[in-house]
């Protein structure tokens, strides 16, 4: 079983569009009236949707990507300008930081640790 997708919602569609895809250079898969696609090179997805119900709360989600060299996107980001959410640093799972996109919804960065289950 693998996640195929995963969904935030957005206030402006057009001002998330050029955060993921420009500042962060997530790859743009597709887009239609209310809903755009990017795609990662393992097959997921991440789909941003213009509110439509009152369900679909923008500033709650939280998506994780996997990285290897953290420290150079960490710097990329940092050079940017991009304001932080939480600095980068290291936990047991791995090393981690994280940003918010326009709407306050979490892009969380990690690069895991080689840890052993016993």
């Amino acid at each position: 079983m693998n996640l195929d997708s995963a969904i935030f919602y957005s206030n402006d569609i057009e001002k998330v569009i050029p955060f993921y895809q420009d500042t962060l250079g997530f790859v743009f898969q597709y887009r239609t009236e209310r809903f755009v696609s990017f795609i990662f090179p393992n097959g997921g997805k991440l789909g941003i949707k213009n509110k439509t119900e009152d369900r679909e709360v923008p500033g709650y989600q939280t998506v994780f990507i996997e990285v290897t060299e953290i420290e150079r996107v960490y710097q990329d980001i940092r050079d940017k300008g991009i304001q932080f959410h939480k600095d980068i640093e290291e936990r047991p799972w791995g090393i981690e930081f994280s940003i918010l996109d326009p709407d306050g919804n979490k892009v969380l960065y990690i690069k895991h640790a080689d840890v052993q289950v016993a």
